[in-house]
């Protein structure tokens, strides 16, 4: 029993719809999506806890800041505990005015261009708000202090720390994502081929049967699922039994086909034989009374003709059977080299002496054309397709034989003008005792036999017979490798 992996021709290895890819990405879909919704809500989450940090740290310098402004001539931002970048203005109508605390622990005035957006917000006591100031250069989180003569104190933090520790963190978060999503990618994939290795070998083991000859001879199917990925512990072990056992069941009933063949071929063979012997003397006896003189009776002398013609008839298809018998016991040809145009020229010669009412044409025969066969197989071949031409058209027909040859091949041609072959009648055609048409009647001398032989001798061969057909061209096309 092979358990090797099997390598399959013209199989394509993967494709994009494989059942290996869509649960890898189905895998890597689903990691990556869970390790981006981590990765926001982490961001949010520390985002938020930053702004709740900031808040209370701006809170404490709004009271710190209510506090210095009840001393008199007290400059608020000039004492320890502000940090830097930190804003004072005061809001008053449409005026606004303040200082900031600059990189260097230093006092400086907001400039009018950097006053952003304080003008148009409704302040709210105890509410911070987002404000972009210096420029657009800054974004700050403000809190109204306490308003004093109609005028509203404001103070603001910076938020760039924040942001720029945010920006960091969103960093390292793609980049651990990436990573996350790369070796998910790569275990699933280890995980995956791991998991569906049986499954592999039985479409291996599938594949291997339907690369078998299965149609005729003795088939053996030694193929099987190995019995560790044929258990019932999982779903694809239970396809692997199944599979072994729909192979037994497949493997008897072929078995059982190829027994019954076997008789039927020795009962043919066997009988074929037997009947040759009383066929000849029964032949004989017809032809020694014709002989024996004296006065024969016309119905007598018609019965006579009849047996000697029926038995000749029934010679010939007793010897295509016997033919077809040895063919299918599978026995190999005795092959050499072979010239094909001689084969073609001494069996138009045959067939122009016994029909010269036929138009019988050829081309390509005046070369030889060499082949490796059997010769007197072959000439069978080229004798019954040209039968076949005689046999089922009318007198007159222009019968036509060609030989062609590439580096490959080799083209065997037999075309007929008659009237065709019904379309209904090409499908059976090469089967044993069919007939195409009303016209392949017995008393035209057909047994339904000799395209069987032609296809038999063909396959042997290694090549294969077509058939192409319309009213007034008719054409079976032999096709042997060279």
């Amino acid at each position: 029993m092979p358990t090797a992996a099997l390598t399959l021709p013209g199989r394509r290895k993967s494709k994009s719809k494989s059942l290996r890819r869509q649960f890898v990405a189905g895998g890597v879909a689903l990691v990556a999506l869970a390790s981006i919704a981590i990765g926001i809500a982490s961001s949010v989450a520390v985002g938020r806890t930053l702004i709740e940090g900031l808040d209370e740290e701006l809170a404490d310098t709004a009271r710190r800041l209510n506090v210095t402004l009840q001393q008199p001539d007290a400059l608020p931002l000039n004492r320890p505990g502000f940090a830097v970048g930190t804003v004072v203005a005061i809001i008053n109508g449409t005026e606004v005015s303040g200082v900031y605390i600059d990189y260097d622990g230093q006092l400086q005035s907001l400039e009018r261009n950097q006053m952003g957006g304080l003008r148009s917000i409704n302040w709210e006591r105890g509410t911070p708000v987002f404000v972009n100031l210096m420029e657009g250069k800054g974004e700050y989180r403000a809190l109204p202090v306490v308003q004093v003569e109609g005028s509203q104190i404001v103070v603001g933090l910076p938020l760039s720390e924040i942001r720029v520790a945010l920006a960091r963190l969103n960093l390292i978060i793609i980049v651990v994502v990436t990573l996350v999503i790369a070796v998910g990618a790569s275990i699933g994939a280890w995980l995956v081929r791991l998991a569906l290795k049986p499954l592999d070998r039985i479409r291996e083991t599938a594949f291997a049967v339907t690369e078998q000859p299965l149609d005729r001879g003795e088939v053996r199917l030694g193929l099987r699922i190995p019995a560790r990925y044929a258990t019932h512990d999982s779903e694809v072990g239970q396809v692997g039994a199944a599979l072994n056992l729909m192979l037994d069941h497949v493997d008897e009933a072929f078995r059982s086909r190829f027994e019954s063949e076997e008789k039927m071929r020795r009962f043919v063979a066997d009988a074929s034989h037997e009947l040759r012997t009383p066929l000849a003397a029964i032949r004989g006896y017809a032809e020694l009374t014709k002989r024996a003189g004296g006065a024969l009776s016309p119905d007598l002398q018609q019965a006579l003709d009849r047996i000697e013609s029926e038995s000749i008839r029934m010679t010939s298809l007793v010897e295509d059977l016997l033919l077809l018998a040895r063919l299918d016991e599978g026995t190999p040809l005795h092959k050499e080299p072979v010239d094909l145009a001689q084969i073609m020229r001494d069996a138009l010669s045959d067939a122009y002496v016994t029909s010269p009412d036929y138009d019988w044409g050829a081309q390509g025969i005046e070369d030889p054309v060499m082949v490796e066969g059997d010769g007197q197989s072959l000439h069978q071949v080229v004798v019954n397709l040209l039968a076949n031409a005689r046999v089922h058209t009318p007198t007159g027909t222009v019968v036509e034989a060609r030989l062609s040859q590439t580096k490959e091949t080799t083209k065997l041609q037999i075309q007929d003008s008659g009237p065709g072959i019904p379309a209904a009648a090409r499908k059976r055609l090469f089967q044993r005792f069919a007939r195409g048409d009303s016209s392949r009647a017995r008393s035209s001398g057909s047994t339904g036999l000799g395209l069987s032989i032609v296809d038999t001798i063909v396959k042997a061969h290694g090549g294969k017979v077509s058939l192409t057909s319309k009213p007034g061209k008719t054409i079976f096309t032999v096709t042997l490798p060279r």
